[in-house]
Parts: C-alpha cells; sequence; structure tokens
C-alpha cells in the first residue's frame, strides 16, 4: 500500500487482465454495495483507491450476508437469470463467467479422498443445473472491508457461477474457521438478512450446510494458514450431512 493507492501484482498478465473485467462487471450491477475504484492497470498490476476499514468481526456478519445479497440479486435481475449453473456464461460486456461445475470438480474429489467423503455426494451437489444462478467471489471474510456503516467488497481474482447461498456459505465458513463456532442468533441474523436481500430466491437450510461441506473441502489445506485457526468439523454449527465413510 502506497498513500491512497492499493496495488495488486500479478505474475501472470491474463489474470491481472481478468480481475480487471471482474471488477468491471461488478461494478457495472450497481447494486448498492461499495467496491474501490480502479484507478490504473498495467500488465501486471491493478492499482485500486486505498478503502478504509478494517476485517469484518463476528458481529459484523449479518451486515456482510446482506451485501453480499445485494451483490447476488442484481446480478440474477440484470443478467444471470438467464444463465445456467452447468454451462458458461458471457455477460452483455463480453465477459465469460465459468460454470459452478466444472471448475472446482477435480479440486473437490482430491480433497474428498483426503476427508473421506462420498464423492458421489460432492457431484451430487455440483451437477444442480435447475437451480438459479448468482456468482460465486471468493467470500473469505478478509475479502470484505468494514467502516463504520459502510461495507466495502475486495479481491477480484475468481469468479464462476454458483448457486444462491453458495457464497454465504463460504463467508460463514470462513468466519467460523477464523474465528471460532458461531452461535445460532448469529447465523439467523445472517440468513435471514441475506435472504431479505436476494427475495423471492431461496437459501434453504439443507442447501446452506451442503454447501458448506463444499468450502470445506476446498480450505482444508490452508488450515493454520491465513488466519484459519480452527478446523471446520471442530467448530461446525450444525450436524455433518456428509458423515464420513
Amino acid at each position: 500500500m502506497s498513500g491512497g493507492i492499493f496495488v495488486k501484482r500479478y505474475d501472470d498478465p491474463e489474470r491481472c487482465s481478468t480481475a480487471a473485467a471482474h471488477h468491471a462487471w461488478l461494478t457495472s450491477l450497481d447494486a448498492g454495495v461499495r467496491l474501490p475504484r480502479l484507478l490504473a492497470t498495467d500488465a501486471q498490476r491493478l492499482i485500486f483507491e486505498r478503502l478504509p476499514g478494517h476485517t469484518p468481526t463476528v458481529a459484523d456478519l449479518p451486515r456482510v450476508a446482506a451485501t453480499l445479497g445485494r451483490l447476488h440479486a442484481a446480478a440474477h435481475e440484470r443478467e444471470l437469470h438467464a444463465a445456467r449453473l452447468h454451462q458458461p456464461h458471457t455477460t452483455t460486456t463480453g465477459l465469460v463467467i465459468p460454470d459452478f461445475t466444472d471448475p472446482r470438480r477435480a479440486a473437490l474429489h482430491r480433497a474428498a479422498a483426503v476427508a473421506g467423503t462420498d464423492a458421489a455426494a460432492v457431484d451430487a451437489l455440483l451437477d444442480r443445473p435447475g437451480l438459479p444462478a448468482a456468482f460465486y467471489k471468493d467470500p473469505n471474510v478478509r475479502n470484505y472491508l468494514v467502516d463504520g456503516e459502510d461495507i466495502a467488497v475486495v479481491d477480484f481474482d475468481d469468479l464462476t457461477l454458483a448457486p444462491f447461498g453458495y457464497d454465504l456459505a463460504g463467508l460463514l465458513v470462513t468466519a467460523s474457521m477464523t474465528y471460532g463456532r458461531l452461535d445460532e442468533p448469529t447465523l439467523a441474523d445472517c440468513v435471514d438478512a441475506y435472504r431479505a436481500a436476494v427475495a423471492p430466491q431461496q437459501c434453504r437450510p439443507v442447501d446452506l450446510h451442503q454447501f458448506a461441506e463444499l468450502h470445506h473441502l476446498l480450505t482444508l489445506r490452508y488450515v493454520g494458514l491465513n488466519g484459519y485457526r480452527h478446523p471446520w468439523p471442530a467448530v461446525r454449527p450444525w450436524p455433518d450431512p456428509f458423515p464420513p465413510r
């Protein structure tokens, strides 16, 4: 960081340009959610305005969930109502958003083998083309900034299609792995805030619980790193929907 800017550096120029395209598309949604302005780019750098704020605490999570819901609702209403989860979607700006299934299937199968989770159960969650489409944008709790009542969204490296509730599950998993088991009132407030924002789309508890297990599998290798102090099985706030074989 330097003065009023934040510089994100990339080894891969294509990844740099893709992140810039993600930022532009999310900004175009006009969802009433704050994103940092992209001030300049070159082949391997994105230069953003530096936003004030801190990583959300547990008390901030319901407002973060509402922010996430507003982004999802705007994306679905403006563009993704025509998307199908099992197919890449090309936006009106020409951005190709990868499908939900292919980008994560191999990684989930590898992690499932390590965790003793049934790969067929993983596939059953991935292959659900009939669900309405929102998107995945790395919902790690560290990818939000809280400044008073303002919630900003940062980090634009990854973007795929995803069902409603998938990123909410990721937020809850990463927050639990960071801060410890979340209490029932906090969980209920997060779900209520998200559902109010995405209405009339649904985020059923069974889907939320199952999506959380996908995020668990994908974060297994980070336990003990990047602030993830608590393994998900030790802080999971509901019964495991995929008991070990």
